[in-house]
Formats: C-alpha cells, sequence, structure tokens
C-alpha cells in the first residue's frame, strides 16, 4: 500500500479487484495524482482507501453486494449514491472534523461516485459481508443486527482520536514485506469495525438535545470553522451563541463527542496539514498557523492527531 504519489490512468486502476467497474471520463486518460487502491485482507474484509487529487470530472459505477461498509472520511467532498441513496461527504474549502459513516447493504445496490477536476479527497473505507459475520463466530448484538436489517439507512459517528490516528498510519504504513503489511493493515481495519459496531449501540449523538440546541451547536460550528473565534474564550464564545459556558461545552460535547477547544486544536492541526501538504511550507511556519510558539509541541501535537510528524508529512510534497 505504501507508495509514492504518482499520476494514476485508467489502466492503472486495480480493477481486478472491482468487479464491474465502470468509468464514465473524457478522452484524457489522468484520472488522480496520489494515492487510490483497494485490496482484499481476507474473505469478506476489505479495504479502499484514497489519498490524491482528482484531475477530471468522471464517474465510477459499481454493483456493491451486501455488506457494512465504514468510511472514514478525513479531507475534501465526494459526491456518492447507493442505489436510490445520495450522500454528500466533506465540504470544500473548510476544515471540519473528520467523519465516520457506517452503512448497511442488505441486497445488491448500484453505487455511482461523481469526481471533480481539482478535488483532494482522503479516506479510507472498510467493508465487512455476511460471510465474514458468519465465519467470525459469535452472537451479534441487537443493536447491530437492527443496523444491518436497516437497509441504506446511514449512521454518522464521530471518529475517536485513536482511530484517526490508525488511519493516518494505513495511509503512510511503514513499508513491511508483503505477509507483514497485510497483516498490519487487517489489525488496523478490524479496529476500525470495532469502534464502528460499538458505535451502532450508542445513541445518536443528537440525543438529549432539543431541536433549538442542535441548531445552536450547529451555529457555533460554523462560526469555529470561519476562523472568526480563533482568539476568543469560551466565555465570549459562549456569549456569542447565548448560553453560558458550562451548557455549551456540555451540549457541544454532546454532539461533537469533544470540548470546543479539543475542536479548535483539531481543526487547527489539519489547517497546518493542508499547508504543509499542498503549499509547502515550513515546519515553523505551519507551527504558526496552528497557533503554537514551540515547534517541538507542535510536531508533538502533529503526531499525536495523524500518526506521523510535520516533517514526515512535509517530505511526501
Amino acid at each position: 500500500m505504501q507508495q509514492p504519489d504518482h499520476l494514476i490512468r485508467r489502466d492503472e486502476l486495480p480493477l481486478t479487484s472491482q468487479p464491474g467497474l465502470r468509468l464514465a471520463r473524457p478522452d484524457d486518460d489522468r484520472l488522480f495524482y496520489g494515492r487510490v487502491g483497494w485490496l482484499q485482507l481476507r474473505d469478506g474484509l476489505s479495504l479502499h482507501w484514497s489519498d490524491c487529487e482528482e484531475l477530471q470530472d468522471f464517474v465510477t459505477e459499481n454493483v456493491v453486494g451486501p455488506r457494512l461498509s465504514f468510511v472514514l472520511f478525513l479531507d475534501g467532498q465526494s459526491e456518492v449514491s447507493y442505489g436510490g441513496l445520495s450522500l454528500t461527504f466533506g465540504q470544500p474549502g473548510r476544515c471540519r472534523s473528520p467523519e465516520g459513516i457506517a452503512l448497511a447493504m442488505n441486497e445488491p445496490v448500484l453505487f455511482r461516485r461523481q469526481a471533480r477536476r481539482g478535488r483532494h479527497i482522503r479516506k479510507l473505507v472498510v467493508s465487512l459481508t455476511p460471510e465474514w459475520f458468519e465465519a467470525a463466530g459469535g452472537e451479534v448484538g441487537s443493536s447491530v443486527h437492527r443496523f444491518m436489517q436497516s437497509h441504506l439507512a446511514p449512521r454518522v459517528w464521530q471518529p475517536s482520536a485513536r482511530l484517526l490516528t490508525l488511519a493516518e498510519q494505513m495511509l503512510n504504513p511503514p513499508g513491511y514485506d508483503p505477509l507483514l503489511q497485510r497483516l498490519y493493515l487487517e489489525s488496523r481495519a478490524l479496529d476500525i469495525a470495532c469502534e464502528a459496531l460499538g458505535s451502532l449501540g450508542e445513541p445518536a449523538p443528537c440525543a438529549g438535545l432539543r431541536p433549538h440546541e442542535h441548531l445552536r451547536v450547529q451555529r457555533l460550528v460554523e462560526l469555529l470553522d470561519s476562523g472568526a473565534a480563533d482568539d476568543w474564550t469560551l466565555e465570549r464564545i459562549a456569549r456569542e451563541v447565548g448560553v453560558n459556558a458550562t451548557t455549551l461545552q456540555r451540549q457541544f460535547r454532546t454532539l461533537r463527542g469533544m470540548t470546543v477547544f479539543e475542536y479548535q486544536r483539531a481543526r487547527r492541526l489539519l489547517q497546518a496539514r493542508q499547508a504543509l501538504e499542498r503549499d509547502g511550507v515550513s515546519v515553523n511556519e505551519a507551527a504558526w498557523r496552528a497557533g503554537y510558539n514551540s515547534p517541538a509541541n507542535f510536531s508533538t501535537a502533529f503526531k499525536r492527531q495523524f500518526g506521523l510528524n510535520p516533517r514526515q508529512v512535509r517530505a511526501r510534497i
């Protein structure tokens, strides 16, 4: 899986791992710059990853069999459809927290994805088929069983910091020999599946919030993403949205799974990573953009968030 970024043409796509895949595209066969691929880790357990820029507007279509799919969408935006269900992952031009989406398909559906020229996509998809569950043994819990029967009813969950670190490790594996590499990826794919399956038994993220409280947190997220509140205290942020700081913190954690300042830190680190990858800024400049006076402290926080240090990210450009 580890490989340098390069141009990916239509004849380089691993089509054998995606039987029935169809591409509607212009004559230019240069599709991506970066890394993209599919891997069958074992019977019923598969992995798909993308860390690339889309070079053309084109459409991919493929018939997908029954499965549970867990999407970790880390950066960018992508429009997809599963049968009659249309979804948009991510949001363009804004630093949003990575999101996790679980989706059950209990019959074959036509998967369709629209690529857009100039977009950069970073994502992982772990899929488990009914055969995998049968071979794994053990009784499936009632909440997971209900979700497995809920055809095309997506569930969003907030991936933990540990899981995001594992995802970054999968996108940047250490370069073991093929057997160890497969075991390395499989162990982390199972960790993703374990956390995602566990989330299916939890209440929906907005449970316990009234509609107006949910809207308040959504407005706060928009305020934080705009950057206008970067230097504000929590008390000033709370006054801006019309509630006291303690209540705001509780409501924000209920919906987003983290504190306001944890969200701010993750957003700034993501902005710093994008500046390293796309703009080629120095590590010192990235640290300053993320709000760190000490490059050493920035590197520590960066590695905790992404699983690799800023110089490793910058060396890839």
